[in-house]
């Protein structure tokens, strides 16, 4: 709002000219311009379309297990900047998602849950007995890891949509790990199950190996 100063020439007009309105206001001519019409919106190409659409099927996922991500994505949110959840969505937007859209679903085989420079597990096998999960995989043929990394697990409940996690599992060179769930989570349940590995000193990780899908 501007106020017009009496013997001007337009302190005697009242209304609009072009997008400034005059007004009387407390016995003074004042003036305001009228608010800009609304751009309308452009139609999305279908590329953007494609885009949002991976967001929206990732994000109840990787939203559901940020704790873990916190721990596996740690190191890449610190280097630039951003929270361990965007990381994880801006890594997985090029690897977790399968399909055309408007069909785009998660690809289980290539999300990440955990990435980082140390080397990841080989081999893994799964069992699903005695209500636990036994892992084992294969020695580092390399020698280069750390015998002393640890392996994290997540089992993420695709029923409850809730993660288990273990943040400090076996060592890399035990060669096995056993997670323990109680018989009431494990019984009428449907787990996406990820193993990585951990050096507890620097706090690195290895990329995530998804184990597969157990229903129990």
């Amino acid at each position: 709002m501007a106020i017009i100063q009496e013997g001007t020439v337009l302190a005697g007009i009242r209304g609009r000219i072009g997008n400034v309105v005059i007004y009387t206001w407390k016995n003074k001519v004042c003036a305001r311009s009228l608010p800009a019409k609304p751009r309308k919106k452009r139609p999305r190409t279908v590329p953007q379309q494609a885009q949002a659409n991976k967001m929206k099927v990732l994000s109840p996922f990787l939203n559901a297990v940020k704790p873990f991500l916190r721990t596996g994505f740690k190191q890449i949110a610190a280097g630039r900047n951003i929270t361990a959840n965007n990381a994880a969505k801006s890594a997985n937007l090029l690897t977790g998602i399968k399909g055309e859209f408007p069909n785009q679903e998660i690809s289980w085989d290539t999300i990440l849950v955990a990435d980082g420079p140390l080397q990841k597990p080989e081999n893994v096998t799964v069992q699903v007995a005695e209500n636990a999960f036994h892992f084992t995989w294969n020695k580092d043929k390399t020698a280069e890891s750390n015998p002393n990394d640890r392996a994290i697990i997540l089992l993420y409940s695709k029923t409850y949509r809730r993660p288990h996690i273990n943040y400090s599992g076996a060592r890399r060179d035990e060669l096995k790990d056993t997670f323990y769930l109680d018989p009431f989570y494990l019984k009428k349940n449907t787990y996406e199950v990820f193993i990585a590995f951990k050096d507890v000193m620097s706090d690195e990780v290895s990329k995530s190996v998804y184990c597969g899908r157990f229903i129990t």
